[in-house]
């Protein structure tokens, strides 16, 4: 908007006048050329970054396990910890009272120590009953319909 075009009173070989650009219509349309091309390299840039396989990250453990043994490890107070998946775990410890306690968590990594998230945790009475429920769940997880 605003540009002026100068033209010559010069006619083409239609019958139409022909125009010229001004000097800074042609730096202008230059300048354009140079941040197109320039934003061109930088999306280009940007593409080959985000090809870049991006290094592993490193998995977190316990700050301290004393004992390890198949799937089961032991924490620094002596709870046995099951692994379910890198972020959960089932861990049987006691109450404050001394009765067993068996713990079903999420867990997150905070400074580098992997602390407790959200979870259950079951009286030893309840994991009994979950454990004799078992065969119950089991069908009852093989009736659900299927997805096609």
């Amino acid at each position: 908007m605003g540009k002026v075009r100068k033209h010559s009173d010069s006619e083409s070989d239609e019958g139409e006048m022909e125009f010229k650009p001004s000097k800074k219509q042609i730096e202008s349309s230059e300048e354009e050329e140079e941040e197109e091309e320039e934003e061109e390299e930088e999306e280009e840039e940007s593409e080959e970054e985000e090809e870049k396989p991006r290094p592993a990250k490193k998995k977190k453990t316990e700050t301290k396990p004393a004992e390890k043994s198949n799937d089961n490890t032991r924490d620094a107070k002596g709870d046995a910890i099951f692994a379910l998946s890198n972020k959960r775990r089932v861990t049987v410890r006691a109450f404050p009272n001394g009765d067993p306690a068996i713990d079903i968590r999420e867990t997150y990594v905070v400074n580098g120590e992997q602390r407790p998230g959200k979870g259950i945790c079951l009286p030893l009475a309840q994991w009994k009953k979950l454990v004799e429920l078992l065969p119950d769940i089991e069908e009852a997880i093989i009736a659900l319909p299927k997805k096609k």
